[in-house]
């Protein structure tokens, strides 16, 4: 009998499948859990989210994450009573402090020096030191060397991951903002979504893709750009028109609007960017390492080990043996074939927004707006785009798959992209994914590059193999079978 998807601890757990469709490997598991809860808390505690940090768990090698309140049981089956949030949030210090610091968020808007300093100093910061270490040629170190570079590999990608979490409050809460202020004025998330078409415009790349940065996915098994023969970049075409809100409501909050749309075009571009240079690419140095460490001591499955177990074996410890990283190879792949739940426990019970102070409401509005739209909060999908397409279909998830089989103006069908598809899209006419929201990748790109996409459209895959001739509809929300 295969063993279930159990509840990993208290609190109500979500699968973070759009990022991770499969079973992590091990020293990604570890390099996960050291740097996302401190890195989330660091955020969380300098804009006053009322949320102590993110919780992380692997079921069977599936991530799971689940937020750690402030105060209070880490499981609530209801929500609190209105009064008894109201006298907290007035009176327990850790909620004054959080109302001061959302207080000052709010003001000082410090996500646009986020981006500012990220484009103007710390994106070549980050390129520089990763380019001192891909200098280094693994494969000519000794072994007391290379133990030496693997663990520099290492501290270099715990501290981009570390970063890469920090700068969450800088690239996801003001698009959670926009979102939040909208509902407000009585325009949903997809209107409001649309103003931030063409964002990616705002900045012109001036690093190019680096040897050993990964592209087809974010863990130590994908590949990286030097793994890949002949690969190319496409020429998108020109993205979604932006659309003006202005004309939705009252001239008196016109600048509070223009700001916020200002805000939100700047993080999403700051998102996508900062995940190459602080994870893709220290990752894919990692890699090399990693695997000359298992060239060196004759073993295939090296990605399989921690990197104290590579050490370990450098230093001429039999263990873990050849079998060993084998068997977990094989449990990794059985494990990445199973589907997870979405869920695991309880819903998270939110406090009701309305009983705590202004600013300490609208942070955690912009919170949750930008996590429910990153995975999508029902069962409708999302439309990008202003016209139908009909295109072959390919169907696949892993990215290096859809390298070897895509043919420029394929609709893609996926469960979910990550900035690591962001060259494969280049190549495509239509987008579809089987998960994700208004603010997911798949849906930033696609309107980035101009391509009509379904986003979150749970059953797409139904009826549906490459090589099939499908129309996509994102005026209809449909995904129609042409021909077999």
């Amino acid at each position: 009998m295969t063993d279930p998807f159990e509840q990993p601890g208290p609190g109500g757990w979500m699968l973070l499948g759009d990022h991770f469709p499969g079973a992590l490997t091990a020293e990604y598991q570890r390099l996960y859990t050291e740097t996302c809860p401190p890195g989330m808390a660091a955020y969380m505690k300098r804009y006053g989210v009322l949320a102590r940090t993110l919780d992380v768990a692997f079921v069977h090698g599936h991530l799971y994450i689940t937020p750690v309140p402030l105060a209070g049981p880490r499981e609530m089956r209801r929500p609190p009573p209105r009064i008894a949030v109201w006298l907290l949030a007035r009176l327990h210090p850790a909620f004054r402090r959080r109302t001061h610091a959302a207080k000052r968020a709010l003001a000082d808007r410090p996500w646009r020096k986020a981006s500012t300093d990220w484009f103007g100093n710390e994106r070549a910061e980050w390129a520089g030191r990763s380019q001192a270490l891909q200098a280094i040629d693994p494969s000519k170190l000794g072994d007391e060397e290379l133990r030496t570079h693997l663990s520099a590999c290492r501290g270099h990608a715990v501290a981009g991951y570390r970063r890469h979490f920090e700068l969450h409050g800088d690239d996801l809460l003001p698009l959670g903002l926009l979102v939040a202020r909208c509902a407000e004025w009585g325009i949903d998330a997809t209107t409001a979504s649309r103003a931030l078409a063409g964002a990616g415009s705002d900045h012109a790349p001036t690093i190019g893709p680096a040897p050993w940065q990964l592209v087809t996915g974010y863990d130590l098994d994908s590949l990286a750009w030097c793994e890949l023969d002949g690969l190319k970049h496409a020429q998108p075409g020109p993205p979604t028109q932006a659309v003006d809100l202005r004309p939705l409501i009252s001239e008196s909050d016109h600048e509070e609007l223009e700001h916020l749309v200002e805000d939100a075009r700047r993080a999403v571009v700051l998102r996508d960017d900062n995940g190459v240079f602080t994870g893709a690419w220290p990752m894919g140095l990692l890699r090399r390492a990693m695997l000359e460490a298992g060239r060196r001591v004759n073993l295939d499955h090296a990605i399989e080990l921690t990197v104290d177990e590579l050490d370990q074996r450098l230093r001429g410890h039999p263990e873990p043996s050849v079998d060993e990283a084998a068997s977990r190879a094989r449990t990794r792949a059985t494990d990445s074939g199973r589907v997870p739940p979405p869920r695991l426990g309880p819903e998270f019970a939110l406090p009701p927004l309305s009983a705590l102070p202004r600013a300490l409401a609208l942070i955690g509005a912009a919170q949750l707006a930008a996590a429910e739209n990153m995975v999508g909060v029902d069962d409708a999908p999302t439309g990008i785009g202003d016209h139908a397409y009909t295109g072959r279909a390919l169907v696949v998830d892993d990215p290096a798959d859809a390298f070897e089989l895509i043919e420029p103006g394929d609709v893609i069908i996926t469960t979910a992209t990550s900035p690591t598809w962001n060259v494969l899209l280049t190549y495509a006419g239509a987008l579809v994914t089987t998960t994700g929201g208004l603010l997911s990748h798949a849906a930033v790109l696609a309107r980035e590059l101009g391509i009509p996409a379904l986003i979150g459209h749970y059953d797409a895959r139904h009826g549906v193999t490459t090589g099939t001739l499908v129309t996509v509809d994102p005026t209809m929300g449909t995904i129609r079978v042409e021909s077999a």
